[in-house]
C-alpha cells in the first residue's frame, strides 16, 4: 500500500539490492508543450522496475534451451494421455484450445505506440522515495 502510495506521488522506490521501482508513462506526442494535455496526451503508466546490481548479475551465464510451444506441448501431452501414437505440430499450432489461450494481456514488453517518458519526482521534504518514511 506504502509502494503505490509513494508511486502515485511520483516518487523511485528504492529496494536497496533487489532494484527499484518508479512509473513510466505512455503518451503520444505534442507539436510543443503548451499543447501537451495530460488528459489527451498520456495513454498509459506502467510499473518499471530497474534490477539492483546483484540481481542483474545472476542472469550473467545463463544458457537457454529451445522448448517446443506451450499450445504443441500442451497438444503432445493430451495425445499421450489419450494414447495416440502421433501428432500433427502444425495442426497443433493452428487451433489453440480456448484454455490455451493467452490470459493477462500482452507480455511481450515494449512500446509502439508513441512516445514514452519516464521519471520520478520529489516531495522536497527530505523524502528520499523509498517508501519507508
Amino acid at each position: 500500500e506504502n509502494m503505490i502510495i509513494e508511486l502515485q506521488r511520483g516518487n523511485q522506490i528504492d529496494f536497496g539490492e533487489l532494484g527499484k521501482f518508479r512509473l513510466q508513462l505512455t503518451s503520444e506526442g505534442a507539436a510543443t508543450a503548451a499543447e501537451f494535455k495530460s488528459d489527451i496526451n498520456i495513454k498509459g503508466v506502467n510499473i518499471q522496475f530497474i534490477p539492483g546490481s546483484d540481481l542483474a548479475n545472476i542472469f550473467v551465464g545463463m544458457e537457454f534451451e529451445q522448448v517446443a510451444s506451450r499450445a504443441v506441448q500442451k497438444a503432445a501431452l493430451k495425445a499421450e494421455k489419450e494414447g495416440a501414437k502421433t501428432l500433427d505440430i502444425e495442426e497443433a499450432k493452428k487451433k489453440p484450445a480456448k484454455d490455451n489461450a493467452p490470459s493477462g494481456g500482452d507480455t511481450t514488453g515494449g512500446n509502439t505506440s508513441g512516445e514514452q517518458t519516464g521519471g520520478t519526482g520529489s516531495t522536497g521534504n527530505g523524502d528520499t522515495g523509498d517508501g519507508l518514511e
